[in-house]
């Protein structure tokens, strides 16, 4: 009798034991499954920020030339921008309004965004015509990079692959960072040129690395990975 009653209760620590390990093989599943659902919706809104709508173009001043539309995706704000010539060159009043439309929108901080940027912005939406630049990410007050000097944008044009947009604007100089997992190009107008790829994705620790500079390099002039991570 005291061996069946040992044989039993041993059986039950084993039936114990087993439930135990299957409970806990499913909570480790669960995480995983979390973690997967976010990548998927953000990949879902960067498709969408580079969808370009049928017959989007920018809209005309006065003059008849198109205005530099700058959407930021995190606020919702739209501005529409009139340049004085067909390469940029923005009035005060309008600098001013660009300023507030690339905010830092965490800190609730605005910065005087910096014109030759803008002229930039300006003549990359002018070469593939796209109807907007779409604004991932502008000013960040603090730190020392170029967002934080007001030089810099990363972006997305509607309609145009991140690829191509990084291409187009190495031939202007500068700073250019491909993100091909985040989903947008980073474009700034410091003194020398500067080109990367980061494959991290939002949020994530950055994987930069150097990437080729495809356009004839002034001498001396040298492409190395941003020091700042943008």
């Amino acid at each position: 009798m005291l061996g069946s009653k040992a044989r039993y209760a041993g059986l039950g620590l084993s039936v114990l034991l087993s439930l135990s390990s299957a409970a806990l093989a499913a909570g480790k599943g669960k995480p995983k499954t979390a973690r997967r659902a976010p990548a998927a919706s953000y990949r879902a809104h960067v498709q969408k920020w580079h969808t370009r709508l049928p017959d989007a173009s920018a809209p005309l001043d006065a003059s008849g030339r198109p205005k530099l539309v700058l959407e930021a995706i995190n606020t919702g704000v739209r501005v529409e921008l009139s340049a004085d010539t067909d390469t940029g060159g923005f009035a005060e009043a309008e600098r001013i309004r660009a300023s507030e439309a690339l905010r830092d929108a965490k800190k609730n901080r605005a910065s005087a965004v910096n014109e030759k940027l803008l002229n930039l912005l300006y003549r990359l939406q002018r070469h593939f015509d796209a109807p907007a630049v779409r604004v991932v990410s502008a000013f960040r007050a603090g730190g020392r990079s170029e967002h934080a000097r007001g030089t810099a944008a990363d972006i997305v044009l509607p309609g145009v692959a991140d690829s191509e947009l990084a291409a187009h604007a190495r031939s202007f100089g500068g700073g250019v960072g491909l993100y091909p997992t985040s989903g947008f190009v980073h474009v700034d107008v410091r003194s020398e040129p500067h080109y990367w790829v980061d494959s991290s994705g939002p949020g994530q620790k950055s994987k930069a690395r150097r990437g080729p500079h495809p356009t004839p390099k002034k001498r001396g002039a040298k492409a190395r990975p941003n020091p700042h991570g943008g």
